[in-house]
């Protein structure tokens, strides 16, 4: 059996706040909606700070409590640029099964590409999609990594209406969040 080698591709530092949504893999750990509203209205008779994803500035319009940001801001849609390059988190939880979503929106402005993704009809994986609306494709690499960072699977094309589908056996070995990372080629 071939053993996955480690990238050196860390995403931990990504967010710059400690929230472990790890334990969040289980469809049972997820809040319903009631719970999620009780919790935001505790948060505001104890006084708590409203706060801005710090993705803010590249177009995030979420602000929230200290604690719903740190976990908001591992799976943001507007991570930081570094060379051409985003790292984040791909949660299969917030994938609809009736239409494509959004999860990646940091090349919007500078290339004019999205990256979406719908659930597959077993629900056990995701669809993936990079749409360009420019004039020109992009070629793009899409990598997803276990938990010790190391490479699951990769995805190398260009943008367009093409649709890729990620192995049911990535979120079965990691779980519902994923860490990805996407490069865009200059």
């Amino acid at each position: 059996m071939k053993k996955r080698q480690p990238s050196g591709d860390s995403v931990s530092e990504s967010s710059g706040y400690c929230s472990n949504v790890e334990g969040q893999n289980a469809l049972e750990d997820t809040l319903r909606e009631e719970d999620a509203l009780k919790i935001l209205s505790l948060n505001k008779l104890k006084g708590c700070p409203l706060l801005a994803c710090q993705n803010s500035i590249r177009g995030c319009p979420v602000t929230s409590y200290p604690r719903i940001i740190g976990l908001h801001q591992e799976m943001c849609k507007f991570p930081e640029v570094k060379k051409f390059t985003v790292k984040s988190k791909l949660n299969l939880h917030q994938a609809l099964s009736t239409k494509f979503r959004t999860f990646n929106q940091a090349f919007e402005k500078s290339r004019q590409v999205s990256f979406l993704f719908k659930k597959t009809k077993d629900c056990s994986s995701v669809k993936i999609c990079a749409q360009h609306y420019g004039k020109e494709e992009n070629s793009f690499t899409l990598t997803l990594y276990d938990k010790r960072d190391r490479h699951l699977h990769k995805i190398s094309d260009k943008t367009g209406l093409k649709i890729h589908i990620i192995p049911a056996k990535v979120f079965k070995e990691v779980g519902s969040i994923v860490k990805y990372k996407i490069q865009i080629s200059k």
